[in-house]
């Protein structure tokens, strides 16, 4: 009775240590293939199929070990937003209302529960662009740019390094005793183009990967 226990037992701990082991193995494997993905997605980001792979082991785990899901809410939701094609002419926003509409929506989501200051800068960042650079058809064009210009204060206030938020939100207050209209104009935007404050900046760089 004794062997049988002992057999039965050190086959526990073989099994449990296998199954260490390729979780061990599947969690190395499942971060070089994040890395990839990020690779890949700032070169490409338009491309889609990124971030897909959940490991080998059943049921996620080693992604639930590693704690990804809101790291990887966060990549989706950048994500959507290159793919409303933020620097596209004026004329063709019509074209990606329903993207811009999905974007704000996961950015939204991700806001209020954002770990770091830089993060939560990023959000707010990327919600003023959507707002800033939305077709006619969205909304009050007024009502949109308070919006847009909201979301640059705080994206400043939250991590003051951000570049982009400072430019556009400097680019709305100079141009704010101009009447705001729906058509492009030559505004204060240094020479960027798409709005009527000369365009909405924004760069893939920093995306708090």
């Amino acid at each position: 009775m004794r062997r049988a226990l002992g057999l039965a037992l050190a086959g526990c701990g073989l099994a449990a240590g296998i199954v260490a082991l390729m979780l061990a193995v599947d969690v190395a494997r499942l971060e070089r293939a994040l890395a990839a993905d990020d690779a890949r997605f700032a070169a490409r980001p338009l491309a889609g199929g990124y971030w897909q792979d959940e490991g080998r082991l059943p049921f996620g785990v080693a992604r639930r070990l590693l704690g990804l899901e809101d790291d990887l809410a966060h990549r989706r939701a950048v994500e959507a937003f290159w793919r409303s094609q933020p620097r596209r002419p004026l004329d063709e926003r019509a074209l990606f209302v329903e993207e811009r509409t999905r974007a704000q929506r996961l950015l939204t989501e991700l806001e209020g529960r954002a770990p770091t200051p830089e993060r939560a800068g990023q959000i707010a960042l990327l919600r003023g662009v959507l707002a800033l650079v939305a077709a006619p058809e969205e909304g009050d064009r007024r009502a949109l740019v308070v919006a847009a210009a909201d979301n640059f204060r705080r994206a400043v206030v939250a991590d003051p390094r951000l570049d982009d938020a400072k430019f556009n939100l400097e680019a709305i207050l100079r141009n704010s005793q101009n009447t705001i209209g729906s058509g492009e104009g030559t505004g204060g935007g240094g020479g960027r183009k798409g709005t009527e404050f000369g365009g909405a900046a924004v760069s893939r760089t920093g995306e708090g990967y």
